[in-house]
């Protein structure tokens, strides 16, 4: 029976997928970017963008949101009616990215987070938000950036300091540790543990914690704390139908989640039944109009076993 019940959700999973709209990126007259969808309908009108055309070139838009870089209107997202979402965070590497699902927006000088679903968790009222990160983001008001002690990379000072949660919700810190994963700050205040899980997800992370050493012996640490913790930052969606798995370092007893854009082999997926263990690498697929990155899978136990025989 609960066989059946898992492959009717599936299916019903694979049903919504499939009748939802597909759109894509196309290019006019070299140098315009615009969205249609299957049936050739204007979702919105080409403009000129900064970008490379090729990059953009007839590539389909396989999320809720999406990001276009038009020249009067740069990193900017929008939802799948072509309607302007928000405008991103900027950091002094360039526009932010999604992490464990949500990503930092600003608006009128001040800035939030919005999750992969195009839902603000937070009006934009800080004036510095990190990303979320170990399930919790820090933010501060009334803080500046000193650029007279580093003008390329300032550090932020000043202002009232705190924290959130991915519902958007402001954490109370504790005086003492009640969870062993309870991170401590430096003001030796303890932020609580926000992940919980059911059965199903518990059993997902067991597979990994069963492999850890084996994990580390090809992945190795960064940090001397030499601590690992694997965490689901992401369940299954329209949009990707896996549970997405997430390792995080401790770093001075903080914790130093994988980049989910850069950091290959540190970040896993699971398919939604929960038997297909996936690790994921992001590689640079060349055609012959335009470049894309690509999510490549490869099977953990398969690439374990590789690795270790090398």
């Amino acid at each position: 029976m609960k066989k059946i019940c898992i492959l009717l959700l599936l299916l019903i999973s694979h049903l919504t997928f499939s009748q939802t709209e597909k759109l894509f990126f196309f290019v006019e007259k070299d140098s315009l970017i615009g969205v249609r969808n299957q049936n050739g309908e204007i979702i919105i009108n080409p403009k000129p963008t900064w970008n490379s055309p090729s990059y953009y070139y007839n590539r389909e838009i396989r999320s809720a949101i999406f990001n276009l870089d038009f020249n009067d209107k740069p990193f900017c997202y929008y939802d799948r009616n072509g309607k302007f979402i928000f405008k991103t965070f900027i950091t002094s590497e360039g526009p932010d990215g999604f992490q464990e699902g949500f990503i930092r927006y600003s608006e009128n000088n001040k800035s939030g987070l919005i999750s992969s679903n195009g839902q603000k968790i937070t009006s934009a009222k800080y004036d510095w938000i990190s990303p979320i990160n170990f399930g919790f983001a820090s933010f501060c008001n009334g803080c500046y950036f000193d650029t007279t002690q580093d003008e390329e990379h300032a550090p932020l000072i000043g202002g009232v300091w705190g924290f959130v949660d991915r519902n958007g919700k402001e954490i109370k810190t504790t005086t003492k540790r009640n969870h062993p994963k309870d991170i401590e700050t430096k003001e030796h205040q303890f932020i609580p543990y926000q992940f919980k899980y059911n059965k199903k997800e518990q059993e997902i992370l067991a597979f990994f914690e069963k492999r850890k050493n084996q994990i580390i012996k090809i992945n190795g640490f960064n940090c001397s704390d030499k601590k690992l913790f694997f965490e689901i930052v992401e369940k299954p969606s329209e949009f990707d139908s896996f549970y997405k798995i997430k390792t995080f370092e401790l770093c001075n007893k903080y914790p130093n989640g994988a980049d989910e854009n850069y950091d290959g082999f540190k970040n896993f997926k699971v398919s939604a039944d929960g038997n297909f263990f996936y690790v994921v690498y992001i590689d640079l697929v060349n055609y012959k109009e335009y470049s894309e990155y690509i999510e490549r899978k490869i099977p953990v136990d398969k690439w374990i076993k590789e690795n270790l025989n090398k």
